[in-house]
């Protein structure tokens, strides 16, 4: 199956819900800590209630990625270098915003190290960032694997990626490669899955919407109950991790639910542009911390149903706020895209003439 160029606004619309679901799980474990069993015998509904929100929350990067394979993505020196632009405007406008805070009250905010922590794409929090970007690289060597694979020969692929990443890299945590599935490595198996969905046929593909539905919900159950289960039987394995293949499977069910709606909006278009802004606002070395404070204040003051509510306000909030954030940015990548792929093709013209490079 070809891919279109007019996007599908079901699929846009999952791109805003994935994002949504990323900011909202960091408001959990993230930010809270991992309940332990003291916690689960004095609140036993409250901390059931925070796994299965980790569980349906959870899922929200692995729907990113197979939306990319779903798409495909088309790594041209334009796209590169629209999405390191980005990485570039978020890591600067926010520090100019945090400076002139610090000049309203008075008391400086940023400190020099930070200027030269905004140009580095590779922090202890944005892990996705440099794995996104490698298999942006590695793209179209993935896209013309897939398409000039025969439907048995992608499924024998998935199938032994996804065994390896189950066994070696999940259930016995071998290879560490895979990381729990916050790797490069794990990426291909998500993005490879999305490619499949698209240009083939299957079993998946073919069945109703409201089969993925309750497969989905069924995975929220059982993922909770074994996650509660293992707190009194602790085992390596953990429930949270990326590439824990009934969170997998999970995941593959929702992205499937959203394949199967029919919907066109140029609104849900249009907002879907600046859904990575989101992410790189929230995961801001200087916001997240600020965030995570904010939200273990707010547990420590709220009744858990009120507590819950507001995540959803402020999950809202951050969402609106990333996405308004990425106007500008739109708008300067439009200047500025045009000189900089003139200046890019004088250099590739020039570089053509010399034999090293025919």
């Amino acid at each position: 199956m070809a891919d279109i160029k007019q996007r599908q606004s079901n699929i846009e619309l999952l791109r805003l819900v994935a994002m949504f679901l990323i900011v909202f799980t960091h408001t959990n474990f993230f930010s809270l800590g991992r309940p332990k069993i003291a916690a689960y015998n004095e609140e036993p509904f409250w901390i059931t209630m925070r796994f299965g929100l980790q569980s349906f929350t959870y899922i929200g990067v692995n729907l990113f990625i197979l939306i990319s394979g779903y798409f495909s993505i088309k790594p041209k020196f334009r796209a590169v270098c629209a999405f390191l632009f980005q990485i570039l405007f978020f890591s600067l406008a926010i520090l100019g915003i945090i400076f002139l805070v610090g000049l309203v009250i008075d008391h400086p905010l940023v400190k020099w190290k930070y200027l030269g922590d905004a140009f580095l794409i590779l922090t202890r929090f944005n892990w996705f960032i440099p794995s996104y970007l490698i298999l942006m690289l590695f793209a179209p060597m993935i896209n013309s694997f897939c398409q000039n694979s025969t439907r048995f020969e992608l499924g024998t692929f998935i199938i032994l990626l996804f065994a390896a990443s189950s066994y070696l890299g999940w259930s016995e945590r071998y290879c560490k490669e895979f990381n729990d599935g916050y790797s490069f490595v794990s990426l291909i198996l998500l993005y490879v899955i999305g490619r499949f969905l698209r240009l083939h046929q299957c079993w998946l593909t073919n069945r109703s919407w409201k089969v993925d539905a309750s497969h989905f919900v069924i995975y929220v159950v059982v993922n909770t109950a074994i996650a509660l289960w293992r707190m009194n039987n602790p085992y390596k394995m953990s429930l949270f991790a990326l590439n824990n293949p009934i969170q997998l499977y999970g995941a593959v069910c929702f992205f499937l639910f959203f394949t199967k709606i029919k919907l066109q909006s140029n609104v849900i278009n249009t907002l879907a542009k600046g859904t990575f802004g989101i992410f790189l606002l929230q995961m801001h070395p200087q916001v997240i911390p600020h965030f995570r404070k904010l939200i273990q204040y707010l547990n420590s003051n709220m009744q858990h149903g009120l507590f819950v509510a507001t995540l959803f306000v402020v999950v809202l909030i951050f969402c609106v706020l990333g996405i308004v954030a990425d106007k500008p940015r739109q708008w300067l990548w439009n200047k500025v895209d045009v000189p900089l792929m003139n200046f890019y093709e004088r250099i590739k013209a020039k570089a053509s003439s010399y034999p090293l490079f025919r």
